[in-house]
């Protein structure tokens, strides 16, 4: 008859400590031979005189049966004795896990444990999780109890070692400041400072915190706990939300061109930029109620909206940045093509060839830009006779064009004829370019009758592209959600968001040519968003990286620059490489 289970659990023991008890016990205690006890049990007679011999020598037998056998793998890591009363501390003021561990990173920042760890200690302590709690509540209860150290400069002659967990890729962008000497067209622009945060160091402050994607300064004030951050800008952390706000409101707007200004200097100085800018507006909403603020037509999201409207003017080979401006009014909007070119001509940058769209000026600015000899290729507004006239052409007359879009190439039907436009007072070039048959014609104007039609095309579609350039600088630089609705602030804004844009271009073309046409996003995933061990000591700044897929491209942008001494550092030359360990 079958044995029923339980009896089944001691004729055939499976487990590995069982089986061991059973085979001991058959050998002494019911005293089988070796060779019966390998025969019930289905192994080798020798492993049966291990097994006896071994016990033998045991002190303790039922230890090795009716205790629980030892962890696989290390043994948990136990924090000091002061670090474990302080996260005891800590989290009897309600402050979460990675608020603990930021707090810790700051006051242990040699011996910081993980998130793991401190888990570990508070459910040893008997602590039960904290409740589900809004942003707004998580800041209300850390704001009174977690403060940061005061920001002070760095010190040169200071040893330390510490940990950067997120945006310590963000270091590896000092060596193109020190190399295009952005760093001087801070300080010539006349930005205003303290006798304890000086005016570079204020500046790099806002750049730092535009790389490391932070949604809302007021969010929380964990990035000032961050090192990292705060040693790209020269300080041991940066400052809080109240003097960053308090900043932004001692700066102008001549402060906000001449950074600009310079900026685009160094850039045809050192011949990154073309003859060609392509000109555009951005919708900078503000989701507040302000009376001194006018609606512009926002087209990402398809209506009017309370907001301020920015003109942008960019490159468009390298992607820089050459202008910004945020006071443009729906009054003034048909002006903002001669306030650039005002601009570009006071710091001698005029480009020949201007690409815009139709709202940035009227037809009697044009004729004064063709009698400036000022090339020009814009939208021509479009009528219902003008569109049911293009819509009437055989198919045949209109040639197919190869141009460059966002995902590749497309062909584009086109046809070009000359006309004359009531304001203008001359003739101009048009190029209908049909849309499809649900979709109504495009009419592009220009006075330049000596290039090609496939080169005019081509040109105008690398202007569509810089649309995707303003969608992800109200995405990755947070334009979408205004600090204030102050039009002095967010000029401060936009001219720290065009200098955080471009050192990002200035990385991208450096890099290998696999990497050279990714955006602000992109380039923050693959290569900024990284922790890293540094070492500060007397004339040396160490930056070891973890290990990421990306990292080899980076190195190797890296060594094209090389390692120059960076002076708001303490005068530190900065080593970056890849750590040895992950």
């Amino acid at each position: 008859m079958p044995s029923d289970p339980p009896a089944h659990f001691f004729d055939k023991p499976q487990h590995p400590l069982q089986r061991r008890y059973e085979i001991l016990r058959a050998f002494f205690h019911e005293r089988l031979t070796a060779e019966a006890v390998a025969k019930r049990f289905g192994c080798a007679v020798g492993s049966v005189y291990a097994m006896t011999r071994d016990f033998r020598h045991w002190h303790d037998p039922a230890a090795h049966f009716f205790r629980a056998p030892p962890s696989r793998g290390r043994p948990p890591a136990q924090p000091g004795e002061d670090i474990r009363l302080r996260i005891v501390e800590l989290r009897k003021a309600n402050l979460s896990v990675p608020d603990v561990r930021a707090r810790l990173h700051v006051e242990f920042p040699d011996s910081t444990p993980s998130e793991r760890v401190i888990g570990n200690v508070l459910r040893k302590e008997g602590f039960a999780r904290l409740p589900r709690r809004t942003r707004s509540e998580r800041a209300q209860a850390l704001t009174p109890r977690l403060q940061a150290p005061a920001s002070v400069v760095l010190d040169p002659q200071a040893r330390e070692e510490f940990s950067c967990e997120r945006a310590a890729g963000a270091l590896c962008l000092l060596p193109w400041i020190r190399r295009y000497g952005l760093d001087r067209a801070i300080t010539a622009a006349g930005f205003p400072g303290t006798r304890t945060l000086p005016a570079l160091q204020s500046v790099l402050a806002f750049v730092a915190l535009k790389l490391s994607d932070v949604r809302r300064y007021s969010a929380d004030d964990l990035w000032c706990m961050d090192r990292g951050l705060g040693l790209f800008a020269g300080l041991n952390v940066l400052p809080k939300t109240a003097t960053l706000s308090a900043y932004s409101d001692r700066t102008t707007r001549s402060m906000h061109q001449s950074l600009l200004g310079s900026l685009a200097a160094l850039w045809s100085e050192r011949q990154l930029v073309g003859d060609t800018a392509n000109l555009d507006f951005t919708t900078l909403p503000h989701w507040g109620s302000d009376a001194t603020l006018e609606r512009h037509w926002s087209g990402t999201r398809g209506r009017s909206l309370v907001s301020l409207s920015a003109a942008l003017a960019q490159d468009p080979d390298s992607g820089l940045l050459l202008h910004a401006d945020a006071s443009t009014r729906n009054a003034t909007s048909d002006g903002a093509v001669l306030e650039f070119l005002d601009f570009s001509r006071r710091h001698g940058t005029q480009p020949r060839f201007l690409v815009f769209d139709s709202r940035f000026t009227t037809y009697a600015q044009l004729a004064r830009l063709d009698r400036e000899d000022i090339l020009f290729l814009t939208v021509r507004r479009r009528g219902r006779r003008l569109v049911e006239t293009a819509r009437a052409l055989e198919p045949s007359r209109f040639r197919q064009i190869r141009v460059p879009a966002a995902s590749g190439t497309r062909v584009v039907p086109a046809r070009e004829d000359t006309v004359r436009l009531r304001g203008f007072g001359g003739e101009l070039r048009q190029i209908t370019i049909r849309r499809g048959s649900l979709r109504r014609p495009s009419f592009l104007i220009t006075n330049d009758f000596e290039a090609s039609l496939s080169a005019l095309l081509r040109r105008y579609a690398r202007r569509w592209l810089i649309e995707k350039s303003i969608s992800e600088q109200l995405s990755f630089f947070h334009l979408n959600r205004l600090s204030s609705s102050m039009v002095i602030k967010v000029d401060f804004d936009l001219a720290v968001t065009v200098f955080a844009h471009n050192l990002l271009r200035l990385l991208a073309l450096d890099l290998p040519d696999g990497y050279r046409r990714l955006t602000a996003r992109p380039l923050y995933d693959r290569f900024l968003c990284n922790a890293a061990e540094i070492a500060l000591a007397p004339g040396t700044c160490r930056v070891s990286l973890k290990k990421k897929r990306d990292l080899p491209a980076l190195l190797e942008a890296l060594a094209s620059v090389g390692t120059p001494s960076i002076p708001w550092i303490g005068d530190r030359r900065i080593s970056i490489r890849g750590a040895t360990r992950s």
